[in-house]
């Protein structure tokens, strides 16, 4: 029987593997045959990255392309994560508790990874337990590859956004 509180995996994605009824993005990832939800796998990322991959379906990217970033990425105009095509970017807002706004709060606990394929972010462990941040979607054509508390990141600094988008910012409630 279908799980119908995950949202359904477009045809685009279906040659990817699934967990838990959703479809694992590319850049996932995995130890001990895991999917690691929340976690990158360095060696796909830096390959997404570089090679202008999809980080959700790894196929190439097309001339419309989105970054989904936090509020704090926003000012230094980079990510550390690829960039999505947009029907995967949708899928992933649908799909991702964080990135769509239903998780309030980072995990607590970090991930099990694997130190042979896999590396946290600069800042993961800062963010452990830390309330969640807005999220947002950078419309772009083309972005640079940097190098960004060292690790590779797409950078849009050398561009205007087509648009920003906000997907889980919230202005707080009038007094």
């Amino acid at each position: 029987m279908p799980d119908l509180s995950s949202p359904v995996i477009p045809l685009s994605l279906a040659h990817l593997p699934t967990a838990g009824g959703l479809a694992v993005p590319w850049i996932t990832a995995r130890s001990g045959g895991r999917s690691l939800f929340g976690a990158i796998d360095r060696d796909r990322t830096d390959r997404a990255l570089t090679g202008r991959l999809c980080g959700v379906c790894g196929h190439r990217l097309d001339e419309r392309l989105l970054l989904l970033m936090r509020l704090s990425d926003l000012p230094r105009r980079c990510t550390p994560e690829p960039a999505l095509h947009p029907s995967c970017a949708h899928y992933t807002i649908a799909a991702c508790p964080m990135v769509g706004g239903r998780a309030e709060h980072y995990r607590t606990v970090p991930l099990p990874l694997d130190p042979t394929t896999t590396a946290p972010t600069a800042d993961a462990s800062a963010r452990h337990g830390a309330p969640a941040e807005p999220w947002f979607a950078v419309w772009l054509t083309d972005y640079q590859v940097i190098t960004d508390h060292g690790t590779l990141a797409a950078s849009y600094a050398h561009t205007a956004p087509l648009r920003i988008r906000p997907i889980t910012w919230r202005l707080p409630p009038l007094p």
